[in-house]
Parts: C-alpha cells; structure tokens; sequence
C-alpha cells in the first residue's frame, strides 16, 4: 500500500474515533424538569437574570424532546420537509447528537431574541443593515461597538418576576376548543403529555416586560417547549421577538392615559407592583 494511502486512512480513522468519542462525551443539557410550568419558566427567568446561558438552556426540554420527537408524525403532519426544522433526523447513531445540539442552538437563538428585545428595541432586525457609506470600517467599527454598549447597558441582576397571568385572561380565543385542538395536533409529534403557554410579568432595569411562551410535559415533569408560544402568535407578536415584549415604564403609563376603562383595569392587574417600584 502506498504511504500517502495508508496516511489518509490513519486521518480517517482518527477522525472517526474523534467523533464517537465526542458522541460519547455529549454534555447533558435540560435539567431535571418542574412540577409546575411556572416553576420552568421561572428557571428559565433566574438564568436571564443571571445572565446563566447554561441555566437558560435547561430549563428547555431537550434531550427529553429529542427522544420523544416522532419525525414520522411531523413530516405526515405537514407534508413537506425542509432543512430549517428541528430536529430534521432521526435519531439513528450520530444523528441524536446532531438533533441534541440543533435543539440547543434554536433554544439559543431564541434567548438572544429576548435580550435583544430588552436591549435593543428600537432595532429592527428582520430587516438587512447595510453599510455603504464613504468610510464602511469606521461604520461598521460603530455599529459593533453600539451593539456592544446596548447589551452591556441593561442591568440583568435587577430582573423582578412580578407575577404570571394565564392566557385565558388575555384572549378567549387561547381557551376556545378549536385552540385547544390545534395545540394538541402541532405538540403530537413532540410526544409531550402536554403543552400550553404560560405569560410571565416582570420588570427589569427600567422596563416592564412580558414573556409569552410555551412549556410542555413529559410524565409528571414541566420544561420550556417555546420561546415564541401559542398566545403569543394569537397577541401578533413576531416570531423574531421569541414572544417578549418590553416598554419603558414611564411610557407605559404615559400610554395608560389613553386608554379605555377596561383596558386600563387590565393594565393596572398587570402593573401591580410595578407602581411601587416607581416610587422607590
């Protein structure tokens, strides 16, 4: 056998135990699960506060949901396959791994959309920002940098649950059958025993926010399922917000003025506690 053949096979031997061995050291994401689906979110909300990717990470069902996910079932559901799913292989060898770690990565595309609706929610980012000024490095250099002064500008360690308030509450058309239906068909190829949303109130620094998504069930368990949940596809946030909203207290009630009385009377259910941090 000629040198540079016996070279190649030793690289892809060496490449191939690298592999299983890397298959075989694959880090254990979620956590251990809740016994409330607040209790998840909550998770999820003390690693933001925490600044934790880790932590936020967990509280997501993600091994669980990869074993549990019945491809099978997606594809007759949908009709179509397409590259940008997750998970989109079985879960054959390697390919667990693989889906395991597409699972992480979408989870942590979905707590950048969240920091960056805090952070920068006046940036549009479904939009292409072009640079095609006379001086593109000193342009470029600035928006770096903006990007940079806007995500370490907001105070995460100051982050206040405040309370959850059930989708019901915001939407009859969450609670309605047809709903509940659909939540049901679109959640069967994920195995879970359930899903639904869940709307956590919070404040942090100097803005009041809302997380509209969803969380799941496997047994007695509860985790995080979506970033952007059900309700909050029914309120017409979109998908690039990950379901968070959040408004500067003072023109969140510059803006209560405007309103109706019943309007004002939800906003007030949903600001308590809020007003006594204003006065502090």
């Amino acid at each position: 056998m000629k040198p540079i053949f016996r070279i190649l096979i030793c690289m892809l031997v060496m490449c191939l135990c690298a592999l299983l061995l890397a298959h075989a050291d694959q880090p254990t994401y979620e956590g251990p699960g809740w016994d409330t689906p607040e209790e998840a979110v909550l998770h999820y909300l003390e690693g933001l506060k925490e600044q934790d990717l880790g932590k936020m990470i967990g509280a997501y069902a993600v091994e669980t949901y990869i074993d549990h996910f019945d491809l099978s079932a997606l594809l007759a559901r949908i009709k179509a396959y397409t590259p940008a799913m997750v998970p989109r292989m079985p879960n054959t060898g390697v390919l667990r791994a693989i889906n395991i770690d597409a699972r992480k990565s979408e989870i942590v595309q979905g707590a950048l959309f969240h920091m960056t609706v805090i952070c920068l929610p006046e940036q549009d980012f479904t939009l292409t920002i072009p640079f095609a000024g006379e001086d593109v490095d000193n342009e470029t250099r600035a928006f770096v940098e903006e990007l940079e002064s806007a995500f370490g500008a907001v105070d995460f360690s100051t982050l206040n649950v405040l309370r959850f308030t059930p989708p019901e509450e915001i939407s009859e058309l969450y609670a309605s059958e047809h709903n509940q239906e659909n939540i049901k068909r679109q959640t069967a190829p994920t195995g879970a025993d359930e899903a639904r949303s869940v709307v956590a109130v919070f404040t942090v620094a100097d803005k009041f926010c809302a997380l509209s998504c969803d969380v799941m069930r496997y047994g007695d368990r509860w985790f995080m399922y979506k970033p952007h949940g059900y309700i909050a596809a029914i309120m017409g946030l979109s998908v690039l917000t990950g379901g968070m909203v959040a408004v500067p207290i003072e023109e969140l009630m510059a803006l209560r003025g405007e309103l109706d009385t019943d309007a004002q009377i939800r906003l007030d259910a949903l600001l308590i506690g809020v007003l006594d941090l204003l006065e502090e």
